[in-house]
């Protein structure tokens, strides 16, 4: 039986525990053997932070800043500045941090964004083919610390700049997640990204199936025409929780009560089922 559809990313290079970039992916989901009633649970959708060094991008100098451009050595005067000059320049230095991050969000990113100084490389043009996600918040002044695989050390640092909903996967909805740049184990900066829905080469489209929605077999969630030949599954019915459960397979299946062959469980970033899919393959 095909592996079904998980919200993940290929590996590329191993992480660094000093420098780089880190996206929330997670894994893929093995499948498992069929459960009562004649459903086969094929997978569950990790969508969630559990990040497993996947698409790391190393930061190329340790010596960049923004823009990419290297740091002037400090004048020795500055270590002559007084307490009273130091106050009075850090509101300033603050205030432009401010400006920077403003003037981030709303543009745009290709599907793998490069790191560029302390931030993400963006695009010239949201128009650009290239355009995948769209940044909807990002910040250059962020308390968080990365573990020793460029993990966020604390989630809920995400959950404040990008809200709750960034959690979990939104039937019907563009993908979301964030993206973090972090340097001697903590983070330079953090982004709240989202898709813009555009197709990839093949034509797959970047939203969380629903109902009547089909999808491929693929390593990644996706949602193509019915009559597409990539159509490997059909939604035929959801069953969304108005709080997220702590569901074991068993539990699952229970609550799986839906006229079709499979479902699927959807899983926040603690584990949580938040729905189930159910369907047929086309």
């Amino acid at each position: 039986m095909s592996v079904p559809p998980n919200y993940s990313v290929p590996p590329e290079r191993p992480p660094t525990p000093d420098y780089g970039f880190q996206p929330q992916h997670g894994g893929p989901t093995a499948p498992e053997d069929p459960k009562p009633r004649n459903y086969a649970l094929i997978g569950g959708i990790v969508v969630g932070c559990t990040v497993l060094g996947l698409g790391t991008i190393l930061l190329l100098a340790l010596g960049l800043t923004r823009g990419g451009e290297e740091a002037d050595p400090p004048a020795a005067a500055a270590e002559t500045t007084s307490a009273a000059e130091e106050e009075a320049t850090t509101p300033q230095a603050e205030e432009t941090t401010t400006e920077a991050a403003d003037d981030e969000i709303g543009r745009c990113l290709i599907r793998e964004p490069a790191i560029i100084g302390d931030g993400l490389e963006l695009l010239d043009s949201c128009e650009d083919p290239e355009a995948f996600w769209t940044i909807t918040n990002m910040s250059y002044d962020v308390d968080a610390d990365v573990d020793d695989e460029g993990g966020l050390a604390d989630t809920q640092v995400a959950y404040d700049l990008c809200g709750e909903e960034y959690g979990a996967a939104r039937l019907g909805e563009t993908w979301t997640n964030w993206h973090w740049v972090y340097s001697s184990g903590t983070v330079d900066s953090l982004y709240c990204i989202e898709a813009i829905g555009n197709p990839d080469d093949e034509g797959r489209l970047p939203y969380t199936p629903d109902t009547d929605d089909c999808f491929p077999d693929a390593a990644e969630w996706w949602i193509v025409p019915c009559d597409s030949d990539l159509a490997a599954y059909e939604v035929t019915d959801t069953i969304e929780f108005d709080e997220p459960r702590e569901l074991d397979d068993d539990e699952a299946t229970a609550e799986a009560a839906c006229d079709s062959d499979f479902y699927w469980k959807v899983v926040d970033v603690e584990d949580r089922t938040t729905a189930i899919l159910c369907g047929n393959e086309r």
